[in-house]
């Protein structure tokens, strides 16, 4: 199995690039697929820099947050609002998400 067709996630729905679907942002009607391009975090499921397991287009991944590997990945408003309030991470000059070293 490759990436077209991974399972399904948490609620039950097929995901993998192959399968189409529609913006999870509740106000948005944008044609997407559940490939990892849309997925919250870069990745299927739930990870470290997100818990929401949802996709969305573009425009509703609109924070850039800074991985451990130096990659910059997107996810979610509300993942970045959950984010900032636990404290780990903080938002640098450039309004990237970043670990908060202090």
């Amino acid at each position: 199995m490759g990436w077209g067709d991974c399972g399904t996630d948490s609620n039950g729905r097929p995901i993998g690039y192959v399968f189409p679907a529609t913006c999870d942002h509740p106000d948005c009607n944008k044609e997407i697929h559940r490939g990892l391009s849309y997925a919250c975090g870069d990745m299927h499921g739930e990870t470290e820099h997100s818990s929401c397991e949802k996709y969305f287009c573009s425009e509703h991944l609109p924070v850039c947050v800074q991985t451990d590997d130096d990659r910059l990945i997107n996810i979610c408003e509300e993942c970045g609002k959950a984010h900032l309030e636990d404290g780990e991470w903080i938002e640098n000059d450039d309004g990237v998400l970043v670990r908060n070293q202090e």
